[in-house]
């Protein structure tokens, strides 16, 4: 049976999270592994997808399977940490979602990690090293 709803939850360092059902069910875990195409860095709060739902054998938990992205969030990605990424000292990325402390354009979209993607924290980071 195939469900829509909304990414609600994403622990990025981890590979899941979860998906705000819009038939009002309940939340459904989804890992990252499940998405048709793309990769975790394609998990965005509050993006749209469609999803089956199966029995997890081990914990007896509902999970989204076939998962497709319909409708891109905007919550954000995050840079990386240290001097010069995302979030670092004084790094020019915005990694923090909207423009991180002390990113470079700061406030809604500011110039991320040399990228020009405007505070979603998916361009390159420069590095010295």
């Amino acid at each position: 049976m195939s469900c829509s709803g909304t990414l609600k939850k994403f622990m990025e360092g981890k590979g899941f999270g979860f998906i705000e059902n819009a038939d009002g069910s309940g939340d459904v875990f989804v890992h990252f592994s499940q998405l048709n195409s793309g990769g975790s860095e394609d998990m965005v709060e509050g993006s749209k997808m469609t999803f089956d739902i199966q029995t997890d054998e081990r914990s007896g938990k509902d999970k989204a399977t076939n998962v497709t992205i319909t409708e891109p969030g905007s919550g954000g990605g995050g840079g990386g940490g240290g001097y010069g990424g995302g979030g670092g000292y004084d790094g020019y990325g915005g990694g923090k979602g909207k423009g991180g402390k002390d990113s470079y354009g700061g406030g809604k979209g500011g110039y991320d990690s040399y990228g020009g993607d405007k505070g979603k924290g998916k361009g390159k980071s420069y590095s010295p090293y």
